[in-house]
């Protein structure tokens, strides 16, 4: 199997896909009326999962952007069925690798040099492959049990031929109207920048510094000597993806314990160092004993001023009234930092997303900071993402915030799948400057 393929086979390819899907649903819809209502519900559950099954395999065949949408979507257990999602989840964990002879000419056209003369083993079988790229175990000359990250040809070629069909595609049904090009251009930025592979390492050498008093996170270390643009060479991370480490049936306090420290984990990167992992899906998580995180993943990094940081110090927790003249002003001076006028309808948002939200899960009175929040609870995240897109449909959302909103569901996914109690005001509390 190689890389994504050419421009017009992957738009083909992703016409067909839409065109398969619509009229798997199209045959139900024309037999719903004849079916009993047990029949129905059985015939939509099966149409459902055919269809995720479909968009999952076609995804996984693409990798490249196409892949990374699907790995998002996976995330949202507010917008799909159960049957979908569970088709799409196998996308977080693996891809169609490539054939071993492709993988070691990547690595050699990469690397100038043949695996052999760089490490002492070599596994052509993948342990993990995404939607960019493929990881190998090997062992390194003086012994070292090494991941190696091999990219994908093509991957980079089709960064801009897909995003270019996504904005066709958002022109053609109106869908420019809701997603604004300044955030696909964020997002294709970001998404190239993904693919240099000597930025993730110099990532990875960034939070393993910063992220060391926190000593429950691991984050690998980047040899940068057998490392390239297209070849990336760690060490080996421990740990379970989710999946797995929920197949266990941790105790409750093991999950509260692991759901805090995911908590504490986010903020403190928000709060503390300016810079967060922003790439969510439950495949570059590993979970081990008492309340252990591993991170594997550097490629999607996101960084803010630190002007940025001290806004966000100032709104976090914030004690007043979200309906203030003062709250209105912090956050209009949020948007004009990044050159954007924020609109009335938009603060009205802000406002609603504030009080109806924030409010409930992270208390603002100081009397309630040692109050736990249940993420087993259902509704909490359709709230989050009812306001989250009534603040999308204002064009209250920045570009700069598309990735900082991805990271955030991400973290309230995985807690409601953990059912974690979390003393979120507490954790958020404690990295704040101002003190309410």
């Amino acid at each position: 199997m190689a890389g994504p393929e050419s421009a017009l086979r992957r738009a083909l390819k992703l016409a067909g896909l839409s065109a398969g899907v619509a009229a798997r649903y199209a045959s139900y819809l024309a037999q719903h009326s004849f079916l009993r209502e047990d029949e129905r519900e059985r015939k939509l559950k099966a149409t459902h999962a055919k269809a995720g099954q479909r968009v999952t395999q076609e995804l996984a065949a693409l990798k490249g952007p196409a892949m990374k949408l699907g790995q998002a979507l996976s995330l949202h257990t507010d917008l799909f069925p159960d049957e979908i999602l569970q088709e799409l989840s196998a996308l977080q964990m693996s891809a169609p690798g490539m054939h071993p002879s492709l993988v070691r000419t990547q690595f050699k056209i990469s690397m100038g040099r043949p695996v052999e003369e760089i490490f002492r083993s070599f596994d052509d079988q993948p342990f993990a492959a995404a939607s960019l790229g493929q990881v190998h175990r090997a062992v390194t000359r003086d012994g070292k049990k090494v991941a190696v990250k091999i990219q994908y040809p093509g991957v980079r070629e089709a960064v801009p031929s897909d995003f270019k069909l996504l904005r066709t595609f958002a022109r053609t049904t109106g869908l420019k109207r809701k997603v604004p090009d300044a955030v696909l251009d964020e997002v294709e930025q970001h998404i190239l920048a993904e693919t240099d592979y000597r930025r993730e390492a110099e990532n990875i050498d960034f939070f393993r510094a910063r992220l060391q008093p926190l000593d429950y996170v691991t984050v690998p270390q980047a040899y940068h000597e057998y490392s390239s643009d297209r070849v990336l060479t760690m060490s080996m991370v421990g740990g379970v993806h989710l999946q797995t480490y929920l197949s266990d049936r941790p105790p409750q306090v093991e999950r509260d314990k692991l759901g805090a420290h995911l908590l504490e984990l986010f903020y403190y990167q928000l709060l503390q160092i300016g810079a967060f992992h922003a790439d969510p899906h439950w495949g570059n998580y590993l979970f081990g004993p008492n309340g252990a995180v591993g991170l594997v993943d550097f490629g999607c990094i996101k960084r803010w001023s630190p002007k940025f940081v001290e806004h966000l110090h100032l709104t976090f927790l914030y004690p007043g009234d979200p309906k203030s003249a003062e709250f209105r002003r912090l956050m209009v001076e949020g948007h004009s930092m990044h050159g954007a006028k924020l609109s009335p309808a938009a603060l009205r948002m802000f406002s609603d997303l504030t009080d109806n939200f924030y409010r409930r899960v992270y208390p603002s009175e100081l009397e309630k900071e040692n109050e736990f929040f249940d993420f087993g609870e259902e509704a909490f995240l359709k709230e989050y993402m009812r306001h989250a897109t009534q603040l999308f449909r204002a064009k209250g959302t920045l570009p700069e915030h598309v990735f900082l909103a991805r990271a955030e569901i991400g973290l309230y996914q995985t807690l409601h799948r953990l059912q974690s109690r979390v003393q979120t005001s507490k954790i958020v509390r404690k990295f704040l400057r101002r003190r309410s």
